[in-house]
This record gives C-alpha cells, sequence and structure tokens, in this order.
C-alpha cells in the first residue's frame, strides 16, 4: 500500500528541512554542548527517519577512553610544530582574500598548529546546579582538505565521548593564511542518541547564505587585540586577547599560555606548539563548562587512517542532511 521509496524520500526531505530550521535558531560554535537539550526536541523526527531507512550508526569511541589508551594505539613523541620560517602578522578579520593562502596544512602558527595527526584528550564537566556531568573531547587534525570559499581547508576532527560512546561529532573547516594565521570557514556537527543519528544542528559554510569567514587564531596574539572569530546571519563571535605568556598547568603539563575570551563568555587556553589546553567560564552561576588537557598524540598512519575517514564520512553526510552543503566540493584525503 506504501510505496517505500516514497517514504524514504519523504522522510529524508522532512529531516533535512527540520535539520535546516535548527541550523538557523542555533549558534554554531559557541554552544555546541549546550545544543544537546534543544536537539532533544527533534528525537521524534529523527527516529522517523530512523524507522524508514537505515539507521546512521555514531562514529566509534573507546568503552573508556583513557589517556593511555589513546597513547597506545600512537607515537610516544608529541608532535611538533613547523619549522619554517613565516613573517607573521596579524590578520585583519575584514579582509579576506584567498589570494593569502596556501595549503592549509603544517604547523607555522604555534598557538594552533594544523599537523596531520595530531590529536588531544581534553577531560570537560559541566556543572548544572548540584550535578557535575563528566566527559571527554578528542581534536584530531586529519589529513583531509576540502575547498571553501576559494581556499584550500583542512578539517579539524571533534569529537565529545560520553559514558563511552560519542554524543556528538563535528569538523572544522581551519586554514592558514601565507603570514600563520589560522582561518575559521566553516563547521558541521551531528548529535547521537543511544549510538544512533539523531540531529545536524550547526552546518555554515563561509560564501554561504551571508556567511564570512573569520580568524581562529591570529599569528602573533597581543593582549588587547580583538578580532571576529567567525559571522553568519544568526550571529557574530567575537574574541579578545587576555593574556600572553602566564603559567597554565592541566594535568598534562605546564605551559606559557595563550588566553582569549570568547564573546565575554569563556576563556580558552592554548598551549604553543599543542593548541587548546583548556576552557574556563568568565560568570557565575549557570552552566558551568570546563575542560583540561590530559593528553597529546601524534597518531600511527593507521590511527590517522581511521580518524580521517571518520571526516571524509561528515563532510559527505553534511553534503546530504544540510542544504548549506549540498553543492560543496567533496573533501578528500590530500
Amino acid at each position: 500500500m506504501n510505496n517505500d521509496s516514497e517514504t524514504d524520500g519523504f522522510v529524508r526531505a522532512l529531516t533535512r528541512a527540520l535539520s535546516d530550521i535548527v541550523n538557523e535558531v542555533l549558534a554554531p560554535v559557541r554552544l555546541r554542548r549546550r545544543a544537546s537539550a534543544v536537539a532533544g526536541a527533534f528525537v521524534v523526527a529523527s527516529a522517523a527517519a530512523c524507522s524508514a531507512g537505515a539507521p546512521q550508526p555514531a562514529p566509534s569511541a573507546p568503552e573508556n577512553p583513557t589517556p593511555s589508551q589513546v597513547a597506545a594505539t600512537s607515537s610516544s613523541a608529541s608532535p611538533k610544530p613547523s619549522s619554517t620560517a613565516v613573517k607573521k602578522v596579524n590578520a585583519n578579520y575584514k579582509k579576506f582574500d584567498p589570494k593569502n593562502f596556501g595549503d592549509a596544512i603544517g604547523g607555522q602558527n604555534s598557538w594552533y598548529p594544523l599537523v596531520p595527526g595530531t590529536q588531544t584528550l581534553r577531560d570537560g564537566s559541566i556543572t548544572r546546579g548540584s550535578r557535575k556531568l563528566k566527559h571527554q573531547l578528542r581534536v584530531t587534525v586529519t589529513d583531509v582538505v576540502k575547498e571553501v570559499d576559494g581556499v584550500q581547508t583542512v578539517l579539524v576532527l571533534d569529537q565529545d565521548i560520553d559514558a563511552g560512546q560519542i554524543g556528538e561529532a563535528s569538523v572544522d573547516y581551519l586554514a592558514q593564511d601565507k603570514s600563520g594565521n589560522v582561518w575559521y570557514l566553516g563547521s558541521y556537527t551531528e548529535h547521537y542518541e543511544g549510538g544512533r543519528f539523531v540531529s545536524a544542528p550547526d552546518a555554515w559554510l563561509a560564501g554561504k547564505r551571508g556567511a564570512k569567514p573569520g580568524v581562529w587564531m591570529m599569528a602573533d596574539p597581543k593582549e588587547g587585540l580583538k578580532y571576529v572569530q567567525m559571522h553568519n546571519s544568526r550571529e557574530t563571535i567575537r574574541s579578545e586577547v587576555s593574556k600572553v605568556g602566564d603559567k597554565k598547568c592541566v594535568p598534562f603539563d605546564c605551559f606559557k599560555s595563550l588566553v582569549v575570551l570568547e564573546d565575554g563568555t569563556e576563556f580558552k587556553y592554548f598551549g604553543p606548539g599543542v593548541g587548546h589546553i583548556a576552557t574556563e567560564p568568565n560568570y557565575s552561576g549557570g552552566e558551568q563548562e570546563k575542560e583540561e588537557l590530559v593528553n597529546v598524540v601524534k597518531l600511527k598512519p593507521k590511527g590517522l587512517a581511521e580518524m580521517s575517514a571518520e571526516a571524509l564520512k561528515l563532510d559527505k553526510r553534511a553534503r546530504k542532511e544540510s542544504s548549506v552543503f549540498a553543492n560543496s566540493e567533496p573533501a578528500k584525503r590530500s
């Protein structure tokens, strides 16, 4: 009585439309973790999609991803940024020019080196009232590249692990210019429940629907420097360099850190040669989120291939789930 292919097509179109609506409502990067509560409202629609067709499984995660387990699949040496000399000139976020870019991959920016195989693990906690919810964030610089707004970007895979399962996975599309600035040109995020796809609330690309590139990390950060990290029709994320050179200790090591205040709500700490090492709130009360670096590794070729495969899957699904990505160039391994 019912045609399965017609039902699949209808549900897929409905799910995609709902995803676009969520994408218009939710801030793309600022509240990824906090967006989970909103994503729950769309479980019913996603469940319908799963019942009509084959459900999409979440990426796999270690049962208990401790630092030792991650290191066991990686080489012992910590990743090091490139020693290639670069004249550091801070970017003007208002003047994005594709001619100023080259290869997206490399470690010219010591505060956020884009070296494939670099993988960090941060322990995180969210305090809601008297409850403290723990999770881990695994971030991997892949060797997957994609052209966005006339520039080659590299995909950075961000996996949020709760109780041994990946509850959220995202890819950030980053590029570095010839002066060592790292630019932010897009993002795609998926949420999962019980290991199954729920929604894709975050999808934006520079050059699409009024979205513009922003600066992810300045080449030579100075205290008081203000800039825009990203801008689209829904919001603008502003950042300010708070401190440079202050000692910051996390479980992994102590660093002469860089502190960036994002949107006035949270401090992000960065360590030279490593990248993001900690997150602390800049407010009292409400939902308090904190993160600390517990491990940094250099993946072996097999491990890098696995992480890059996950990034490719996300980019492929983005072109199906989000109209923003629909006509974008497919990503590929470099």
